[in-house]
């Protein structure tokens, strides 16, 4: 019988939190120093003067430090079923940027204050459903006075906000949903993200498959549009390597029984099985392939994906295997993901979640680069929201966040970005014993340049011709 070889890629995993947790907003006042009154020889002859000249010190000094309206951001995220890890990872990361941006400094309300303007995030629960994330929108923008959208989770959710967003001429910034279709198909000028696509998942690892495994690829994913803007992106990665996509294979998203679509994976007579998939299905798709005996007669290929679901997923078989990943703490060298995973540890490691989420997760470093990417182009309008202003601010926007360097292509909106290649060294989460953990499962094999793959640019319509030199996907 051949020997089961599995290759992790690039789709992420999700499985249901293990830990019902709940985000509670945790405050930090920074320490203030007591004032150093210096002495002084001088005698002061009339004191009444004196006195006079203080408080009109004190009222200009007040006067310099009031502060603007409040801003309030609408955060859309999946904060309850099978991915609300990720809503949880989003939520999280975004407060840290916040926190990160204003150097801690927050109002008397305990609200961070970013252009001299306390920032107030409404967080609201979609469930995935994209009607009721237009609804929740709506509500966001015409109750509650929302002036920015950041979010969500679901990429079809995502898709239906960039409408949302040009009818209100307010900014969407999404993180995590991946889908290329976002800055794509239903691109406005009023929709950024510092979210990866589906192409930066394929490119990337795409050359290793096809150089050391084959040619031939089939794809199994859901049939939303996440899995399908997956295989788009796979068989333009493969193809730019001289591989090609022979079985293209969609599952409903409620899918039980896999049998039929793994059956015909393996019929196509293909080298490598791409999965795209999410949710509790994941680990019932893994014991099909393994129950029919697809690991063993095909490279399957998975990614590397959230912490808190990866031991659930694979077995000691996999270890030493080189797979992608989009971001895990252990990986970035530099003082923002350092400050990242200081902080992040510090607020939550007292929570009743702390055993599994102490540690920044798969879609936290993204909740982060949201907040930064529009804080700083709320610092260069001094707090104008609007979106005359802040598309000029955010178009060729770059920035540090946790992955390291960060692009704001000012042609199509897409976020260029580090990505990794790691290899698994360790299954135990909690390698020291302390009820905390650690998660320290990779070393780090290879992390791309924020610029180096050439992501293609996929506007149409009349957007089309912003794609200038860039890459784009050839229209059949």
């Amino acid at each position: 019988m051949k020997k089961f070889k599995l290759i992790i890629v690039t789709m992420m995993v999700i499985i249901p939190l293990l830990v019902t947790s709940c985000v509670q907003q945790v405050t930090e006042v920074p320490e203030t120093e007591e004032p150093v009154v210096e002495e002084t020889e001088e005698v002061v002859e009339e004191p009444t003067e004196v006195v006079a000249e203080e408080t009109e010190e004190e009222v200009v000094e007040e006067e310099t430090e009031e502060l603007g309206p409040v801003l309030k951001i609408g955060q859309i995220g999946m904060m309850s079923g099978s991915m609300a890890l990720y809503g949880l990872q989003q939520q999280r990361g975004f407060e840290m940027g916040l926190k990160y941006m204003s150097g801690g400094e927050t109002d008397d309300q305990g609200r961070y204050i970013i252009a001299n303007r306390p920032v107030e995030v409404i967080v609201k629960d979609d469930e995935g459903d994209p009607e009721k994330a237009v609804a929740l929108a709506l509500e966001l923008i015409e109750k509650d006075g929302v002036e920015l959208i950041q979010g969500p989770v679901s990429s079809a959710s995502a898709i239906a906000l960039t409408n949302v967003a040009l009818e209100n001429e307010i900014i969407l910034m999404i993180d995590p949903a991946a889908s290329y279709f976002m800055t794509g198909l239903y691109f406005n000028p009023y929709v950024f993200r510092t979210s990866r696509t589906s192409f930066d998942d394929t490119l990337i690892i795409a050359k290793y498959l096809v150089e050391n495994v084959g040619p031939s690829f089939a794809h199994i994913g859901i049939d939303n549009a996440f899995g399908q803007g997956s295989g788009a992106a796979l068989k333009y990665s493969v193809e730019q390597f001289g591989g090609e996509l022979v079985a293209d294979i969609y599952a409903p998203f409620e899918t039980t029984d896999f049998t039929p679509y793994i059956q015909q994976a393996m019929d196509s007579g293909a080298e490598n099985l791409f999965l795209t998939w999410a949710g509790t299905g994941y680990i019932t798709l893994f014991q099909a392939l393994s129950d029919m005996g697809a690991l063993e007669t095909m490279t399957v290929g998975t990614g590397f994906g959230d912490n808190a679901s990866f031991t659930a997923v694979f077995g000691e078989d996999v270890v030493g295997q080189v797979g992608l990943n989009v971001y895990h703490y252990t990986v970035p060298e530099n003082e923002v993901n350092d400050w990242l995973v200081e902080n992040h540890f510090e607020a939550y490691k007292d929570e009743a979640d702390a055993a599994i989420n102490a540690y920044p997760d798969l879609f936290t470093a993204g909740g982060m680069a949201s907040a930064i990417a529009l804080a700083t182009a709320l610092e260069a309008t001094g707090g104008d929201t609007s979106g005359d202003a802040m598309i000029p601010a955010l178009e060729g926007l770059i920035f540090e966040g946790p992955k390291g360097t960060y692009h704001i292509r000012p042609e199509d909106h897409v976020c260029e970005q580090p990505m990794n290649i790691l290899r698994l060294v360790n299954l135990d989460p909690d390698l020291d014993d302390d009820g905390i953990n650690e998660y320290e499962f990779f070393e780090t094999v290879y992390v791309s340049e924020y610029d180096e793959l050439g992501v293609p640019c996929t506007l149409a319509g009349d957007y089309a011709e912003r794609c200038g030199d860039l890459p784009t996907v050839p229209v059949e």
